[in-house]
């Protein structure tokens, strides 16, 4: 983590105080009661992950569910045609993904990236989640 850059100390309470217990993804309330591994528990995500090459402070940092969190795992949304060709331009350089990334275009890689990360697809898997965690009786 420290060659990605500065690392900074900070508390999931710290942060859910700035960002008003908000979930960054779903958009939702946070409960700060919910303990780990209840999916509603609070817990930090990094905007942009370490293995990406983002950094461990408050700057990169938000508040999610656990359950949000967990789902978003390490995938970040496209956010522009220019991150999308750079995605694609990789791709095209695995030889098993060739013939995929030759039939992908820009625009329909952030729509459809962006459509993966809305804060409903979010709310829905975390639903789910919890019916799960409910329903195991934990």
């Amino acid at each position: 983590m420290r060659s990605n850059g500065s690392v900074e100390r900070y508390t999931a309470e710290e942060i859910g105080e700035r960002d008003g217990w908000d979930c960054g993804l779903c958009q939702d309330p946070v409960d700060r009661a919910y303990r780990h591994p209840d999916p509603r528990s609070p817990s930090i995500d990094h905007v942009r992950t370490i293995a990406a090459g983002g950094t461990d402070t408050k700057e990169n940092v938000r508040l999610t569910h656990w359950g949000c969190n967990h789902e978003r795992n390490a995938s970040t949304p496209l956010g522009t045609v220019e991150e999308a060709e750079a995605r694609r331009a990789v791709l095209l350089r695995i030889p098993t993904l060739r013939a995929y990334a030759e039939g992908l275009k820009a625009e329909d890689m952030v729509r459809s990236s962006q459509a993966f990360h809305s804060p409903e697809r979010y709310r829905a898997k975390l639903a789910r989640r919890v019916e799960r965690y409910e329903r195991e009786g934990r």
